[in-house]
């Protein structure tokens, strides 16, 4: 976890990104440095100190041949295995981010990233072309945001700290898409003039014009399966060795461990490797029901357990409080009332901690969600779908039935900003989301998960919360290698009837707890609704409705749809968002 900063094309490059890198200084608080490129070029950096400690590791940092120059957010998990494939480099330091430099000087940038397993936002300067390449780790774990004007690039990795270039006027589409996702996918962000690179793509700047592209095809990846009976053995080798990978550090790791199954497969998977790190499980105020299998699962393994309580979930000055932190702390409005526990864990476990393992990432690769027992049903609203220009084929039909405010809703909401247009059906006709025509319904609707709430919604989650107290996650089950190999299973591996994460369970059920193993789904949200009829009822009345929105619809609201609708007042005022 690092801030990386960036401007191209400016008068003023070296004090801007100074300035943005210091907006960013709670996510590099070991180190701070700008470099000039050239006229009117800098990079940035804020270093959280994971791996080599010492001034060796600081960035930027440019390769021996004096070519390239880059700054580093995140983690390449596989550096020691890529530094044995460049034997004969004169290293100088134990860093990551040396050997993907140096990686990238001998093969190329896309050749080093295809080899490179991790998570990461990376920035590298070419002296030889002056040209800029930003590029995205494949599953959206680690943020890449910008401004481009046609003049002048700038870069980082939160919208905060992008502020002195924009006016704070929101972008239309993207507030339809919050209102419909409840968050704000990429490449859109929620002002005008600001983008988020996508997951798994680059943006290359030279002579004046930037071009983006993908550079991970995960349709085109066919992971060959072994026998049923020896998939058990395959998987677990698999998540094995992501797990291996994600202990490597120089500072102390700790485990999120909510008593799920995908927290409590780490946990076995800690405890075949001989690693036993303290766990931490996060519980609101009347609703314990994670903790005894967090409980079962610690004792089980032998770990050191602590208990995080979403601090003043019960009063009403202290939950109000917690929302406007997670106001400040989300550059955009974000509908996820589980952020709330996310920033109580990070605040928790920031002051000893700088990394935590944590299970992201399983539902959407095995089929964990509840609704995915339901999804052959959920093909019968095909004709209804047709009837108002759904086409099934590129997982609109599915989108569309688990969005909070239905097109014609957004519509009214809307009124006066525009000529609404149905900006959610055009963005999930674009690649990668029409990638899965032709799947089952399953392995569409897991398509879409992963590509779109998971690259933007859960990702953005867990960055920012652990961002804001100097916390690097790192999350086993979103390793590419788990996520290709598992979108090639069988339907009847994933789900059965209602039975789900069907071959994952099977392959740990030597190893865990049978409570464990048969305890349902049960999410990581906050009870919003006894929260908004309870200890939140005045701050409600006194935020609403929004004045962004039109107030007719905004009357009867009640549960999730309020949140939203709570969320972008608050964030619209503390942001000082216009239209």
């Amino acid at each position: 976890m690092c801030g990386i900063a960036g401007v191209i094309g400016h008068p003023d490059a070296v004090a801007l990104t100074a300035r943005i890198a210091t907006a960013q200084a709670h996510r590099g608080p070991d180190g701070f440095a700008v470099e000039a490129l050239a006229a009117g070029a800098a990079l940035g950096h804020r270093r959280l100190a994971i791996l080599d400690l010492s001034p060796r590791g600081a960035q930027p940092m440019t390769s021996r041949d004096g070519r390239w120059t880059m700054v580093l957010n995140g983690e390449i998990f596989n550096y020691r295995e890529l530094r044995e494939q460049l034997p004969d480099i004169p290293w100088r330091s134990a860093t990551d981010t040396e050997v993907l430099l140096e990686a990238v000087a001998r093969w190329g940038l896309e050749t080093a990233l295809g080899r490179s397993i991790g998570m990461f936002a990376v920035a590298l300067w070419d002296r030889h072309e002056h040209a800029l390449t930003l590029a995205r780790d494949r599953i959206g774990e680690k943020p890449l945001v910008y401004f481009w004007n046609g003049r002048t690039l700038a870069f980082a990795s939160e919208l905060k700290a992008l502020a002195p270039l924009h006016d704070s006027r929101i972008d239309r589409a993207a507030l339809d898409l919050y209102l419909a996702l409840g968050y704000v996918p990429a490449p859109l962000s929620i002002f005008r003039n600001l983008h988020k690179l996508e997951a798994g793509h680059w943006l290359r700047l030279h002579e004046g014009s930037i071009a983006i592209r993908r550079w991970w095809f995960p349709e085109k990846v066919s992971t060959a399966l072994v026998p049923p009976e020896q998939r058990s053995q395959q998987l677990r080798g698999l998540i094995g060795d992501a797990v291996r990978l994600r202990l490597r550090s120089d500072v102390p790791i700790a485990l999120a461990l909510s008593g799920g199954i995908d927290s409590s497969i780490l946990a076995a998977e800690l405890g075949r490797q001989g690693a036993a790190p303290t766990a931490f499980t996060v519980v609101f105020e009347g609703d314990q029901t994670d903790l005894p299998y967090a409980r079962r699962v610690a004792r089980h393994f032998g770990l050191r357990h602590e208990i995080v309580h979403a601090e003043g979930t019960k009063l009403e000055y202290g939950l109000a409080a917690a929302v406007a932190q997670a106001v400040a702390h989300y550059d955009e409005p974000f509908a996820d009332s589980s952020s709330i526990a996310s920033l109580a864990l990070a605040q928790a476990v920031g002051a000893r901690y700088k990394v935590i393992l944590e299970g992201d990432g399983g539902d959407e690769a095995f089929g964990g969600y509840r609704h995915y027992e339901f999804i052959a049903a959920k093909q019968t609203v095909k004709a209804m779908a047709a009837a108002v220009g759904l086409r099934d084929g590129c997982a609109s039909v599915y989108v569309e039935s688990k969005t909070s405010f239905r097109t014609a809703e957004r519509e009214i909401l809307l009124d006066g900003n525009g000529r609404p247009q149905p900006a959610l059906e055009r963005f999930l006709t674009r690649h990668p989301f029409a990638a899965s025509a032709g799947a089952s319904p399953l392995k569409r609707a897991l398509w879409s998960d992963r590509h779109l709430a998971l690259a933007n919604g859960l990702t953005y989650k867990m960055d920012t919360a652990l961002a804001a107290h100097s916390i690097e996650g790192r999350a086993p089950l979103l390793d590419h290698r788990v996520i290709e190999w598992a979108q090639n299973l069988d339907d009847h591996d994933l789900v059965r009837g209602r039975e789900k994460k069907v071959l994952l369970r099977q392959a740990y059920a030597p190893y865990l707890p049978p409570e464990i193993l048969a305890r349902p789904k049960h999410g990581f949200g906050a009870p919003i609704a006894q929260w908004l009829s309870g200890p939140l009822r005045k701050l409600v009345a006194h935020a609403l409705p929004c004045p962004l929105l039109e107030p007719r619809l905004q009357r009867g609201l009640s549960g999730q749809r309020q949140w939203a609708v709570l969320t972008l007042a608050l964030w619209a005022k503390h942001w000082g968002a216009t239209w």
